[in-house]
């Protein structure tokens, strides 16, 4: 298969071509093997509890993985078709779909929508605030919305991503600086926001 580094938003084709993507994928595994935890999303989004979820921006399946391995029923999109093959190789009995998340309409909700990797940021700009509206419209009543990303000069705000989802009927839940559920502090590089609908 010939991969192509172009795909996506001027900012995900500069990373692409950046990066090997056997390294990157092979580095969970790495952490796996020297004790770390590479699953700290998964273990922050399970206290919500969720019996389905949509991996937003999924890549080569990482976090889709591990939520199906605890019992969690998914479906990934990606917009990355080598990614995508990725994750369809790691695990071909899941639901992998190729879509962007500005327009994708699955048509149905899901308990828990998590979007993480820095997914939103590395969306081009005219098309950050659809992409989570749309995230957004797919969470069910009751659901939650799960979103981290680094707070780069030029990508989304704290304040950017409340307004979005609050467009779409989420409420704010939460911010916290990472996945372990740390307290966020003055002048933050990195946030997890968390939004929920209302259950009416």
């Amino acid at each position: 298969m010939i991969e192509d580094p172009t795909v996506g938003s001027t900012q995900w084709a500069e990373w692409r071509k950046a990066v090997d993507l056997d390294d990157y994928e092979s580095r969970w595994d790495r952490m796996a093997e020297n004790g770390e935890n590479p699953h700290g999303e998964v273990d922050f989004v399970m206290q919500f509890e969720p019996k389905t979820a949509l991996d937003a921006g999924c890549g080569f399946g990482r976090v889709g993985i591990e939520l199906n391995a605890r019992g969690v029923e998914i479906i990934g999109v990606d917009l990355d078709p080598d990614l995508l093959a990725r994750a369809k190789r790691r695990a071909p009995e899941l639901d992998w779909r190729l879509a962007n998340l500005a327009t994708v309409d699955l048509g149905h909700q899901f308990e828990l929508v998590v979007v993480a990797g820095n997914v939103i940021g590395f969306v081009d700009a005219p098309e950050r605030s659809l992409a989570v509206q749309n995230c957004a419209r797919h969470v069910a009543p009751g659901g939650w919305l799960v979103m981290g990303n680094q707070l780069k000069a030029t990508w989304p705000t704290i304040e950017e991503f409340d307004e979005w989802c609050s467009g779409e009927g989420l409420v704010p839940v939460e911010h916290k600086a990472g996945w372990e559920g740390e307290v966020l502090g003055e002048g933050p590089d990195y946030v997890v926001t968390v939004h929920r609908r209302p259950t009416s």
